[in-house]
């Protein structure tokens, strides 16, 4: 049997189909990106793109499941379409080794169908909020640190985007980052698969998104808890008068790192 021959089993042959047409980009492959990239793969998306401009470190592999140690000082987006292709060899991976920025995202964001922000840098997630209600293209937000996750998906100019929820990033020093609060691999694995299904769910137009919803799990309470939103009219993104408006130069000039300081750290 194919190492791929069961990829997509479980979808209507019309769903698989559009799947096999899809491309989505999964901004960093660390914690969230790994398993999201890897249930994509396996539900037969035709192309995914990679961007992290990280390498493997050995401090993180506890949490990021498509890397090794064989990997280790290796551009983590080669290292995640190797062991991609190693399993899901008729799959389409493109990788940039480098970091989200203002003059790159139209272009990759335009050649997507879907985009998961499985990034864990303040600066990437409102680059990646800005730059898909720039582009109007549907994204998977997600988060974790310790035993927490969070997870959304925004349909610019539809629903309620990441900016509606925190108008602004937070002041320096104010989050704590990955390295102060720590990340759990079980955690991260059940928020990256669950942006992986939104992103399945959106290309087949199957099932309810989290749209106008933010998903929250507490891994220690064993709890998950629905918190409904709604587009701010204020919003400095997505409010009509600024739906086409393009991210703010603050954000934008701040490339996303894996080290940097998350909201929830990935």
């Amino acid at each position: 049997m194919e190492p791929n021959a069961t990829a997509g089993a479980t979808a209507t042959p019309t769903a698989r189909r559009g799947l096999a047409d899809s491309r989505v980009l999964v901004v960093g492959v660390g914690a969230l990106g790994g398993p999201a990239a890897w249930h994509l793969a396996s539900a037969g998306v035709g192309t995914l793109a990679l961007i992290d401009p990280d390498r493997v470190e050995l401090s993180n592999l506890h949490r990021q499941i498509l890397h090794r140690t064989s990997s280790l000082g290796t551009d983590k987006v080669v290292s995640a379409a190797t062991r991609l292709r190693q399993r899901f060899p008729t799959i389409n991976i493109e990788t940039h080794a480098t970091a989200l920025d203002r003059d790159n995202f139209p272009e990759l964001f335009g050649a997507a169908d879907f985009i998961v922000d499985a990034t864990d840098g303040v600066a990437a997630k409102f680059l990646i909020n800005d730059g898909a209600v720039h582009c109007r293209r549907p994204f998977s937000h997600a988060g974790i640190i310790g035993f927490l996750g969070q997870t959304m998906t925004v349909l610019p100019g539809r629903t309620a985007c990441y900016r509606c929820l925190f108008p602004e990033p937070p002041a320096p020093g104010e989050i704590p980052s990955c390295q102060e609060a720590g990340v759990v691999g079980a955690i991260a694995g059940v928020i990256g698969a669950l942006q992986a299904a939104e992103a399945i769910k959106y290309l087949t137009g199957e099932g309810e998104l989290l749209a106008d919803r933010l998903l929250t799990y507490d891994g220690l309470a064993g709890r998950w808890r629905t918190i409904h939103l709604a587009r701010n009219p204020r919003c400095p993104v997505c409010a009509d008068e600024h739906g086409r408006s393009t991210p703010t130069d603050e954000m934008a000039d701040r490339p996303f790192s894996s080290t940097g300081k998350p909201r929830y750290g990935g």
